[in-house]
């Protein structure tokens, strides 16, 4: 028996092809039209509205295709040209659209000389990072997104502008912290790597100038805090070798302000008070992430009232306090870190 069909009318036509055609293309044409607009206005107002339609980590994968081969052309135009203004946008457009094919116009910026255009660059990526790690469906490839990884830490290592390096440790701080059990061995890589180009930064400090090294002190601080809350809070706890590598950091991080403080002939009250200040951040951050360190590993955390010690002008407390951590028979020389005896302090404390 056949079955009646009703009439379509010709209002559901017109409904259900807006409908398709809205689903097909989730970036509007106006806004398309206004990215190749010289107007910095319309730019401004087209990145808004793009970014609000595809930056949900829930969008179909078909629907962010869809929007990638719709931005990938005119983005591409503005990165190409010499406006800040516009690539800028560009890559905080793409940091968004979380495709291989946008993270690829992302990496295009990396070596620009412009370090503007370079931190934009990993702001982008940060973007994409945190979207990624929240997907259903990871709509990158667990080796491209490695592949970012690496690189970047590189530009943690080495940039030559310390802001950039920052932008860097920022971007790996949003890998690290990929939620995805899909995507947790790159979360691990990006903690590992945080820790361990952090750590290079900082032992290379003192070959920079003077007013730029502040910079450096700020990302081991930045790093140490958020590699100590990812330990104490983070779904996915990375593996041995990385908790050592970040170990490792808080030993750096601490060596130097160790460093400071012999050198202002260990009296706290003689180092600057801009300088304690932010000593006593790094300190604070650097001895939280050893306790971390050693609670990941199943070990007591052994409380060394550092930062307090710091905080209070105590010279010889301090001293002590620091040597109990770092120090040739300090904690993390011994098991289960085990780390190299001289790494910290060369008199074996």
């Amino acid at each position: 028996m056949t079955r009646p069909t009703r009439p379509i009318s010709i209002a559901a036509l017109v409904l259900t092809s807006l409908c398709m055609s809205a689903q097909a293309q989730p970036v509007e044409n106006r806004d398309l039209e206004r990215l190749t607009s010289e107007s910095f206005e319309d730019i401004k107002v087209a990145r808004s509205d793009i970014i609000a339609a595809i930056d949900d980590p829930n969008m179909a994968t078909s629907e962010r295709l869809e929007a990638s081969s719709q931005l990938i052309e005119p983005l591409t135009g503005m990165i190409g040209s010499e406006d800040e203004l516009k690539i800028v946008n560009a890559l905080m457009i793409a940091g968004n659209i979380v495709t291989p094919e946008a993270v690829a116009l992302i990496e295009s910026s990396y070596q620009d000389s412009n370090p503007g255009v370079r931190y934009a660059a990993l702001k982008a990526l940060r973007s994409t990072l945190e979207i990624l790690g929240n997907q259903r469906t990871p709509s990158i490839d667990t080796r491209e997104i490695n592949r970012q990884i690496e690189t970047v830490a590189d530009m943690l290592r080495n940039d030559t502008d310390t802001f950039v390096s920052e932008g860097a440790a920022r971007a790996l701080i949003a890998g690290a912290k990929m939620r995805d059990s899909r995507l947790s061995a790159s979360a691990e890589l990006a903690f590992g790597e945080l820790a361990a180009a952090t750590s290079k930064r900082l032992a290379g400090i003192d070959s920079i100038q003077e007013d730029k090294q502040i910079g450096v002190v700020r990302i081991a601080m930045m790093s140490n805090f958020e590699l100590g809350r990812i330990l104490q809070s983070g779904p996915n706890k990375p593996g041995r070798d990385a908790i050592r590598s970040a170990a490792g950091l808080a030993g750096d991080s601490l060596a130097h302000a160790y460093s400071e403080f012999e050198a202002a002939d260990r009296k706290i009250a003689s180092i600057s008070e801009d300088d304690a200040e932010m000593l006593a951040q790094l300190v604070g951050a650097s001895e939280n992430l050893v306790y971390s360190a050693q609670t990941a590993l199943g070990q007591d955390p052994t409380r060394a009232a550092l930062r307090g010690a710091f905080e209070s002008g105590s010279d010889r407390d301090f001293n002590r306090a620091i040597l109990t951590l770092i120090g040739g028979s300090g904690v993390l020389v011994q098991a289960p870190f085990s780390l190299e005896t001289d790494r910290f302090v060369t008199s074996g404390g």
